[in-house]
């Protein structure tokens, strides 16, 4: 019996050239950058029954222990390497958070995945900027409309993400691009982790990538945040920074 995210985005994909989906990993962690997935699935791809069965074991992340999101991240490489899907990461650093809040964070690293899975795939998709569509520039010379691409993102559609998209709720229970993006996201962020980790001993990085676990609690009380920590997170757990320890062993973020 085929995946049912599968049968999902064939049906979606259907007299389209194909679809597009996203998602993010790490939006809501205390620490390290948020991470997004794009992956591109051109209408072909559901032709072939040998695609359908390296997919079958594809579903959302959360849903997914770590070493079966790195055996479907290998098995996504493999389908890139042989032509039959594109996929691409991009991020958002701690101070585009600060800066930006989670939620415009978030859409710097999904706009910034989606132009890299442009590239990548040498431009068989490049994503539509709002404004452009709604004037109208990407019409042919015949005056009909270029055929759309599906483009699927994750949760309810993104105001502050420039490219033209549709939200799905639970996209990535839902929709096997959207998986696929959320899968190579949190594979990818939290491989960042694992090297924070190796720099920060004592807050677990390994183990919570960035979530607020009690043993990573412990520490940013005890020690303070370190420079990869989230400012804006932090404000509700550990106050203004004269609650925090004097001379921390870290060097803290200024949190003006």
């Amino acid at each position: 019996m085929p995946n049912p995210l599968w049968t999902y985005d064939r049906k979606a994909a259907k007299g389209l050239p194909g679809i597009v989906g996203v998602d993010e990993a790490g939006r809501g962690c205390l620490a390290g950058p948020v991470v997004a997935g794009a992956t591109l699935l051109p209408s072909g791809f559901f032709s072939k029954a040998s695609n359908r069965r390296k997919c079958a074991e594809v579903n959302d992340s959360k849903q997914l222990d770590q070493a079966k999101r790195e055996k479907l991240y290998e098995i996504l490489e493999s389908l890139m390497e042989a032509g039959e899907l594109w996929f691409a990461t991009g991020e958002a650093s701690v101070a585009e958070i600060e800066s930006e809040n989670i939620v415009g964070g978030t859409c710097l690293a999904m706009g910034r995945a989606m132009d890299a899975l442009a590239e990548l795939s040498g431009e068989l998709w490049k994503p539509r900027a709002k404004d452009e569509v709604a004037e109208g520039l990407f019409a042919t010379e015949e005056g009909a409309s270029e055929p759309p691409w599906l483009v699927l993102v994750d949760g309810r559609p993104m105001k502050r993400l420039p490219y033209l998209h549709e939200g799905l709720v639970k996209g990535d229970t839902l929709s096997l691009s959207v998986a696929m993006a959320s899968i190579a996201a949190k594979v990818v962020r939290d491989r960042l982790m694992a090297r924070m980790a190796e720099r920060y001993t004592e807050y677990d990085f390994a183990s919570n990538k960035g979530y607020g676990a009690p043993k990573h609690l412990r520490a940013l009380r005890e020690l303070g945040p370190t420079p990869d920590h989230r400012p804006r997170f932090l404000r509700k757990i550990l106050g203004e920074p004269e609650d925090l320890p004097e001379n921390p062993p870290q060097t803290l973020l200024s949190f003006d």
